[in-house]
């Protein structure tokens, strides 16, 4: 039992001695000067901040090793004492792109050490807007490989150029919506609700122009976002309305092919067969669109309806070219409409063959007595009557 606990022992001794002395870094707040966003090119930034070193052993920093602080501003400088013990110990000032505070440097035994360090630099001009580095600080090997990044501190810049070509962009599509919102109005397409969101597209534009760009931005997207709204809700309108177009002209079409059927007698013509056909066609479509419109697929049922109509002014078009031809195609001699005399012409003709066959009767009758005065029989023929003495011839009168 006592060979293995000095065994233990000594293995226990051998890690305490195998392992290195271990220092960490520790970066309090980096005060950066201008806060908020900055100008590609011409903010003039600061940053000030403070290292300070925990040990494990007594040494303040590994010796072996190295602070490496970088930073992604253009014309930088940097400021920096050691201080040991309250004690502050001025640097030379770097100007370069990476600060390297070596191990040998920073590397003191029983010592309360701190690093206070000064930025300044300008802001790097960038074509399009991005996060860039202030300052990086980082704990490197001997061989100059980073090993732990320590603190990390960013700042968005901004090019003034892309924030004025976006709000450009914005207000050419709100330019545009505030003509179609008239155009439209003046047609009588009800432009209430499109009307609301573009008012809020303005008021979003003109919180836009005073705004720091990070909030320039988020104005400019919703003045966006509005826009695109407004055209949502001004497709309701124009949706409807080219649904009842289409419908009317359906209507109208309708009217023309009954006409054919029932006064032009054409409902086997081949001539009508391709305009109903035609019909049908705009008339389901009609329908489609307005099932996307009760879905609130606005654009879709606008666009269905559209080619509903466009289907439907066609075909009737055509009635039209079909009535042209009718038009032209002679015609044979009418007949009068005796509808409405006609009782009084058949009573007429029944009257004349009565009255005819009257009159024949009568002139039968009228033939048969003659035959019977000059007749045979019992009496004989007739002789002709004497004539009488002239001076008593009216002697009968009296």
């Amino acid at each position: 039992m006592k060979i293995r606990s000095f065994v233990i022992f000594l293995c226990i001794i051998f890690f305490v001695i195998a392992i290195p002395a271990m220092a960490s870094v520790e970066v309090g707040y980096v005060n950066v000067k201008p806060t908020g966003d900055l100008e590609s090119g011409k903010s003039n930034v600061s940053a000030d901040l403070e290292l300070s070193f925990i040990s494990s052993s007594g040494e303040s920093f590994p010796s072996d090793e190295s602070l490496v602080l970088s930073t992604g501003l253009d014309n930088p400088v940097w400021t920096y004492s050691i201080i040991l013990d309250g004690v502050e110990n001025p640097r030379p000032a770097v100007s370069k792109k990476q600060l390297d505070l070596s191990g040998w440097e920073l590397s003191y035994e029983n010592v309360e050490e701190s690093v206070k360090v000064n930025l300044r630099g300008m802001a790097p001009k960038v074509d399009k807007s991005a996060q860039v580095e202030i300052v990086s600080v980082n704990v490197a090997t001997a061989g100059g490989r980073v090993k732990d990044t320590v603190k990390n501190v960013s700042a968005f810049v901004t090019n003034p150029g892309e924030l004025k070509g976006d709000l450009s962009s914005v207000k050419e599509s709100y330019s545009k919506l505030e003509k179609d919102l008239a155009q439209h109005k003046a047609d009588g397409i009800d432009i209430s609700k499109a009307e609301q969101k573009a008012k809020e597209a303005s008021s979003a534009l003109n919180s836009a122009a005073g705004a720091s760009y990070s909030n320039a931005q988020v104005y400019i997207k919703n003045a966006n976002t509005y826009i695109k709204d407004a055209y949502a809700m001004l497709d309701s309108g124009l949706s409807q309305k080219a649904i009842n177009d289409a419908k009317e002209a359906i209507d109208k079409t309708d009217e023309w092919i009954t006409y054919f059927k029932t006064e032009k007698d054409l409902g086997s013509d081949p001539r009508l067969a391709p305009i109903i056909t035609k019909r049908e066609f705009a008339a389901e479509d009609a329908s489609d669109a307005k099932e996307l419109y009760d879905a609130g697929k606005y654009s879709e049922a606008k666009k269905k309806a559209e080619e509903a109509y466009q289907k439907a002014t066609e075909v009737f078009d055509e009635t039209q070219a079909l009535q042209a031809e009718l038009e032209k195609e002679p015609e044979g001699v009418a007949l009068p409409d005796v509808s409405g005399i006609l009782p009084y012409l058949i009573g007429l003709i029944i009257l004349v063959i009565v009255g005819f066959i009257a009159l024949r009767l009568f002139k039968n009758r009228g033939g048969k007595g003659g035959s019977g005065k000059g007749g045979g029989g019992s009496f004989g023929s007739r002789d002709k009557p004497k004539k009488k003495s002239t001076a008593h011839q009216y002697d009968e009168l009296f």
